[in-house]
């Protein structure tokens, strides 16, 4: 309990704010917590919307305040998997024997990952994607056209 008579945090962790004498919400504030929160969301692969729920903003407010981590929505699984991989090749040079296998398993798992992409086709062409009917129709038109052209007029001589 906090000396106004709140508790620093709600059932969820995040911060409560006793209301003050203005009118309104308070802006929201960043911080580090949520700024994780938002990364590991996006690590997760839920979308911007999704991230804003679970810190508890609006999509207009996760943009104003969190436009950096935003913008790492894209790399934010790679990054988080290298950082774990990381602390696991710490931790293994470090005499860690669980760790070891751990980072092992990763990176062989990792490595058939890249086997199987490599041989999903087993060289077979791919097939061309089938054409529509108006598109074939549009094909055929432009057949007869050249068929039907009229012939070009006799070469003057002068």
């Amino acid at each position: 309990m906090g000396a106004d008579g709140f508790s620093e945090t709600d059932l969820f962790g995040d911060p409560i704010v006793p209301r003050s004498e203005g009118r309104g919400r308070p802006e929201h504030r960043w911080s580090l917590e949520n700024s994780n929160k938002v990364l590991l969301a996006f690590a997760r692969g839920l979308s911007v919307k999704e991230a804003a729920t679970a810190i508890g903003v609006s999509v207009g407010t996760l943009r104003k305040h969190y436009l950096n981590e935003i913008e790492q929505r894209n790399a934010a699984r790679l990054r988080m998997e290298m950082t774990q991989l990381a602390r696991l090749n710490k931790a293994a040079a470090d005499g860690k024997v669980a760790a070891e296998k751990e980072l092992f398993k990763r990176l062989d798992k990792a490595a058939m990952q890249q086997l199987a992409e490599s041989v999903v086709d087993r060289g077979r062409p791919k097939k061309a994607a089938p054409i529509g009917k108006k598109e074939a129709a549009r094909a055929a038109a432009k057949e007869a056209v050249k068929k039907f052209r009229p012939r070009a007029g006799p070469n003057l001589l002068n």
